[in-house]
């Protein structure tokens, strides 16, 4: 395939490439692989043969790197080293499309950026909420971007949301079950919760597993019974479903609460959602209140991997 432009996402745990036509994500945990994004990134260059490329970087808080700083250096370095004879565009957290990288702290977390700064051609006054497989993005936009610049502004201000649909240990998420708490051990993440209430499928699980065995539902539900130090015989089945649910009900409560606090604070009255989680984020923004518009059902896959699209479109314009 030939494609004018794409973007890309370079997450912690992903990397995100889409061009205005078709995209994918690749389970890349950096922290493991950060001496393999060469390799990888040729392997996109080879495939989608770009002549521009807009680039947005969340890996840097990644174990690989000292700092942030050092995180999005080596990073533009194999981006630049890559993709030399195309067009690269970064994004910085003002919304500025930059030829390099000039302030490498401007460029730290700002894939979200991308995404409003793409939607703000069309809506205003609206919450921008992305729930991927780590986190959840909750952007207030009015005629511009209100959120903060950083990824601890963002937490103090309850604009992220340290949890997503498959990599979130579960006691973080529900720290007891039937007045009994779970363990703080890395027994069980997000993933087997949404598999074993079917709003996922194994494919849409493409990290690994706590114990590295399969992601069956078997597999799902052995792992949650360990959360609560128990075998699935000892807890029975029902019980495990029923912690599902729960874990469930907690994130839609959580992120309904947080959105309900940001919509009211910029006086917006709707919600517009992406990522592997809006079926998260659409019974959340109910709950809320607020009306919820799904850019799965306006952009269809796309919705997964929305600020590499968003790049893309970006980029393609400017």
């Amino acid at each position: 395939m030939s494609s004018f432009s794409i973007g890309l996402d370079i997450g912690g745990a992903n990397l995100k490439v889409a061009s205005i036509n078709d995209g994918k994500i690749i389970y890349f945990p950096m922290w493991k692989k950060w001496k393999e994004l060469n390799k990888q990134l040729f392997e996109i260059k080879k495939e989608y043969k770009p002549k521009s490329v807009g680039v947005v970087i969340t890996a840097e808080l990644a174990d690989s790197f000292d700092n942030k700083v050092n995180g999005i250096r080596y990073i533009s370095s194999v981006v630049n080293d890559v993709f030399d004879n195309c067009n690269i565009f970064y994004l910085d957290v003002n919304g500025n499309i930059k030829s390099k990288i000039d302030d490498p702290k401007l460029f730290a977390a700002s894939n979200w950026v991308a995404s409003t700064k793409f939607l703000l051609r069309y809506y205003e006054n609206f919450l921008f909420a992305d729930m991927g497989s780590t986190t959840t993005d909750l952007i207030p936009v009015t005629n511009k971007i209100e959120a903060g610049k950083t990824d601890y502004e963002r937490l103090r201000r309850k604009e992220l949301i340290y949890f997503g649909i498959l990599r979130t240990p579960i006691f973080y998420v529900l720290p007891e079950f039937d007045s009994t708490p779970l363990a703080s051990e890395y027994f069980s993440i997000t993933g087997d919760i949404f598999t074993l209430t079917g709003d996922i499928s194994v494919k849409d699980y493409n990290c690994e597993t706590p114990d590295g065995r399969d992601k069956g539902k078997e597999d799902c539900m052995r792992r949650i019974a360990r959360t609560l130090c128990c075998d699935v015989d000892e807890i029975g089945k029902d019980n495990i479903f029923k912690l599902a649910k729960l874990v469930k009900e907690e994130m839609i409560k959580k992120t309904s609460k947080a959105i309900e606090t940001l919509a009211a604070k910029y006086k917006l009255n709707k919600v517009i959602g992406c990522g592997i989680g809006e079926f998260i984020l659409k019974k959340a923004s109910k709950h809320a209140g607020l009306d919820y518009i799904s850019l799965k059902d306006k952009f269809g896959d796309f919705s997964s991997i929305f600020p590499a699209y968003a790049m893309a479109r970006l980029i393609d314009n400017d």
